[in-house]
């Protein structure tokens, strides 16, 4: 995406929020297509997120809560698998502790009865990074509305009304001006189309794939057992990165430990820490909302993982501070347990990983890989080096064939867009794809047991049923998980 932009500033993108791919472009126009470069913004992005957290929680909470977590944050393998890729998270992470830092700021002269005339660069300064959050994240938005309540709850009524003020500045001519650069494009609008789906890989026009109001309240129900007693605690290095277990009982569990903690910050009268708990119970529960459960991906909760540290840790800290020296050693002995079990995580991954990066910098690019993926990714790069230039792809992970052709571009195929012959054919000529490849790209990227991603064997199953002429096969990659690629004939 940030690519396209670096070539026509027309090509807004939208599927995932537009900041980051905007952001990268610049580099792109500067350096070109240099993706080593572009994954190092990543660890530059991680290492500022460290940095504002700081900023924003230092004298708010117990210093020794504070390095815990920033120290878990620095050495967690997650979080370094996310500052060595190209994806949003490092970004919404860097955006999340300045938001945090910001908001204290413009707290801190309602508390000290500071006038509009006196605060409205920290007004501003907060509703730009609001507005940028937005931008890098959908979810983000919500951010918005989580000041507000946090101002409401302390009866700062005028300071509710600055906080979305301020976000109004910025927001108002960003949309002013895209409307006039980019048309009615909307951020949301694409996204919220498959989240309205039951299955977001299956037909858009099937009535029948529609969600209904008892399906959102099962999903969230199902994404937050996903997420919870799953995800989180592979981020917390208590479960296998392999494992499929989830545990309602856990999530209850979890929950109760959130309200107790909530409680003794409360108390001990630490106004700020309220913010971080109305934030992440809000995002978590937008995200849970919003996303199908097909999605289950650990990005998805991640970021909200050091809030969450922060306010477990601080509750655990307020509840013995004022008990004996000698009690005082449990809160810190769980603090150190979570530290340890993300740093022997870390450990394992990395004496794992090391020989594939040898790899790699060896110049084997495809070494680490599973064949389904190695297959694919060749096929792709066949398809830059021995097709015409004029010939247009479809894939289903075009980002990836992207890369791999080195710079050639796909046509991204998400989901079933249709379901009858005529209307995939038509869909692809209107968009001028000559090719297509089918791979065996597994579910369960762990093991080949036969569940495959299958959504362009679903676009081209009725095709082969009404036209088999109009496929022709023109390579076979591999001999097992093989990936194919067909010409259309129209």
């Amino acid at each position: 995406s940030a690519w396209k932009f670096s070539k026509d500033y027309h090509n807004f993108h939208v599927a995932n929020a537009p900041l980051y791919p905007m952001f990268l472009s610049i580099f792109i126009s500067l350096f070109g297509l240099k993706v080593i470069m572009l994954k190092a913004i990543n660890v530059v992005f991680i290492l500022l997120h460290i940095v504002f957290m700081y900023l924003a929680f230092r004298n708010r909470v117990s210093g020794f809560v504070l390095l815990i977590v920033l120290f878990f944050t620095a050495i967690n393998s997650y979080f370094l698998y996310y500052a060595s890729q190209t994806f949003t998270e490092a970004m919404a992470l860097t955006l999340q502790g300045l938001f945090f830092l910001t908001a204290f700021k413009a707290y801190d002269k309602v508390v000290a009865g500071a006038s509009l005339k006196d605060s409205w660069l920290q007004w501003l300064q907060l509703g730009l990074v609001m507005f940028l959050f937005s931008m890098a994240r959908n979810i983000a938005v919500l951010a918005v509305p989580v000041v507000m309540l946090f101002l409401l709850i302390d009866k700062r009524f005028l300071a509710a009304a600055y906080a979305l003020g301020g976000f109004i500045v910025w927001k108002i001519p960003f949309e002013v001006i895209k409307k006039m650069i980019w048309g009615d494009i909307g951020q949301y609008g694409g996204q919220s189309a498959i989240l309205m789906l039951k299955d977001p890989y299956g037909s858009q026009t099937d009535p029948a794939n529609k969600e209904t109001y008892s399906g959102f309240v099962t999903r969230f129900f199902n994404n937050a057992d996903l997420y919870i007693s799953k995800r989180m605690f592979q981020v917390l290095g208590f479960k296998s990165p392999d494992s499929t277990e989830t545990s309602t009982a856990l999530v209850v569990f979890c929950l109760l430990l959130f309200a107790g903690a909530l409680y003794f910050i409360l108390k001990n009268k630490n106004k700020y820490m309220l913010l971080p708990a109305i934030f992440a119970v809000a995002l978590l529960s937008g995200t849970f909302v919003v996303l199908q459960t097909q999605w289950d991906q650990t990005r998805l909760v991640m970021v909200f993982i050091p809030v969450l540290l922060l306010i477990f840790f601080s509750g655990l800290y307020y509840s013995f501070k004022s008990m004996s020296s000698a009690a005082q050693i449990f809160p810190v002995m769980i603090m150190i347990v979570i530290f340890c079990s993300s740093f022997i995580s870390t450990s394992k991954k990395t004496a794992a990983n090391f020989p594939i990066l040898k790899e790699n910098l060896a110049g084997n690019i495809y070494y680490g890989y599973t064949q389904d993926w190695v297959n694919y990714l060749q096929l792709s790069a066949y398809c830059a080096d021995s097709l015409p230039s004029t010939a247009y792809v479809a894939a289903r992970k075009a980002p990836m064939s992207f890369i791999y052709a080195k710079g050639k571009q796909f046509y991204p195929v998400y989901s079933v867009f249709a379901s009858d012959a005529d209307s995939v054919l038509a869909t692809f000529k209107k968009e001028k794809v000559t090719h297509v490849i089918v791979a065996s790209l597994r579910r369960n990227p762990a093991m080949n047991d036969g569940m495959i991603i299958n959504t362009m064997q679903r676009l081209l199953y009725p095709i082969t049923q009404k036209y088999p002429q109009k496929l022709r096969l023109v390579k076979t990659q591999g001999d097992i998980e093989e990936a194919y690629l067909y010409e259309i004939v129209y």
